[in-house]
């Protein structure tokens, strides 16, 4: 499924192009169109975030297919380079590539799932988690480090990983005793084995995170034969989806915990 920074980052390269070039575009794909002088980009943006995934996946492709024509048609060039970069890298995010002038999945289990970014934020928004903007600006800091021109892979990881450390923490310190924890919440290891003795995760589950931080580590996630993209990206979806896990997992077995 295409997730909400892609489909901004959409909007934003369709309005750098002629009004009608974009009414013809998402016509051609079954959208209606209603655009309108001096807020071109917001009437973009509310047909982007109306579309199912399947016309906004349509309209990518053919984006992606005609790049040199729309480029063409902007001047100066580096105005239309550095959207389609930050398309780019928002597709690969969401777990698309770009090969041949053709819009590739490079993940079969995507297809009918929302992106882990939409799910997350919305879900630690709404928790009652003692940092969860915090955890969310490194959710959005290691989004933004993917997408820079050139991309800063390690950056990415390493946000990802602290949003990680800072809500397994936050949770160790939600079902610790009053008083001084028996844990060090600054130290990795030491949050997880308090979560697995306090019956919070399993030994399973705590060496599943362990491994996931030593796989979010500088030097431990060196491609060998994948595309550093892709490899980042994989890290990346491994952070999240374990802050996915301890989320609903400590909602789920303390439901009034973290509550908003």
């Amino acid at each position: 499924m295409i997730g909400h920074r892609t489909r901004y980052s959409l909007a934003q390269l369709l309005e750098q192009q002629d009004p009608p070039l974009v009414a013809v575009l998402f016509g051609k794909h079954g959208a209606r169109v209603s655009l309108h002088h001096g807020q071109m980009l917001y009437d973009i943006l509310n047909i982007v975030r109306g579309l199912g995934d399947r016309p906004v996946l349509d309209v990518l492709a053919e984006v992606v297919a005609t790049a040199g024509d729309l480029r063409s048609r902007i001047n100066p060039k580096y105005r239309f380079d550095e959207r389609m970069h930050d398309l780019t890298q928002c597709l690969a995010l969401d777990g698309y590539t770009i090969e041949d002038k053709r819009l590739i999945q490079t993940d079969p289990s995507i297809a009918d799932v929302p992106p882990i970014d939409d799910d997350l934020i919305q879900a630690l928004q709404n928790c009652g988690a003692a940092r969860k903007a915090d955890i969310v600006q490194k959710i959005n800091d290691s989004a933004q480090a993917f997408r820079t021109s050139p991309p800063d892979y390690n950056a990415s990881l390493v946000n990802a990983r602290v949003a990680l450390e800072t809500l397994a923490s936050d949770i160790a310190l939600d079902i610790a005793s009053p008083g001084q924890p028996s844990f060090d919440p600054t130290k990795w290891g030491d949050v997880l084995r308090y979560l697995r003795e306090s019956g919070e995760i399993s030994v399973e589950e705590e060496h599943g995170l362990a491994g996931v931080f030593r796989f979010l580590s500088p030097g431990a996630h060196r491609p060998v034969g994948i595309p550093e993209v892709q490899m980042a990206r994989l890290g990346r979806s491994f952070a999240l989806n374990m802050c996915w896990f301890l989320l609903q997992n400590h909602l789920h077995t303390r439901p009034s915990s973290l509550a908003p």
